[in-house]
């Protein structure tokens, strides 16, 4: 148990730590004035919580396979067991402790650039929400059709540089039922969240829950 709550704490801090990469920018660890980042570069802003974090979180796990050792013991239980109990429990629980504390003060303190965000949504020039208009049009054409038509444009438009929904109001099968309003309607990103939403509140919900 120890080792999958580890596991969860690290694939946190490992999202936060490649979301705040200078060229994604979308997140970043808490930062305060007077944390240096590089001893060389004074512009540095690393990660080095959620580093740390996944550090421990790797140390955690790297304990499970002794945990399961020690299931062969001699008759009841032999100082085998026990040694090997009394080094990586305590060490599972020491980092853990400490990786949880961490955490939690990196989502409580967690910067967030919504501004960043779309800006690297517009990158593929509407490409983005291909699926989006994928299966608006199949309702119109067809799933297939509508796929190898969106396709075909997505690519063209990798290609030529211009934004996809140009691209898609110079086909005849698009622009035969879709304005360039209805299309900028489908293509906006906070419009495509699915049930995301309704999954953070369930969570959310339950975790009250068990916290009592």
């Amino acid at each position: 148990m120890l080792a999958i709550i580890a596991g969860t704490l690290g694939r946190i801090a490992r999202e936060i730590l490649s979301l705040q990469r200078t060229e994604i920018c979308e997140v970043e660890e808490p930062f305060f004035m007077g944390k240096v980042g590089s001893s060389t570069m004074p512009h540095k802003r690393n990660p080095q919580v959620c580093e740390g974090i996944i550090a421990q979180s790797r140390i955690v796990r790297s304990q499970a396979p002794l945990a399961v050792e020690v299931m062969g013991c001699e008759n009841e239980r032999d100082w085998g067991c026990e040694l090997v109990e009394w080094d990586c429990v305590p060490k599972a629980s020491i980092h853990l402790a400490n990786a949880l504390e961490s955490t939690n003060d990196v989502l409580e303190n967690l910067i967030v650039y919504p501004e960043h965000m779309k800006e690297n949504l517009n990158k593929l020039k509407g490409a983005m929400l291909s699926e989006a208009v994928m299966l608006h049009l199949g309702e119109k054409l067809g799933r297939l059709s509508a796929h190898e038509i969106v396709y075909e444009v997505c690519m063209k438009a990798f290609t030529d540089g211009k934004p996809v929904i140009d691209d898609l109001l110079e086909r005849e099968e698009v622009a035969k039922h879709f304005t360039r309003a209805d299309l900028e309607e489908i293509m906006r990103p906070e419009k495509y969240v699915g049930l995301s939403a309704e999954f953070v509140d369930r969570v959310v919900a339950a975790s009250k829950d068990i916290l009592g």
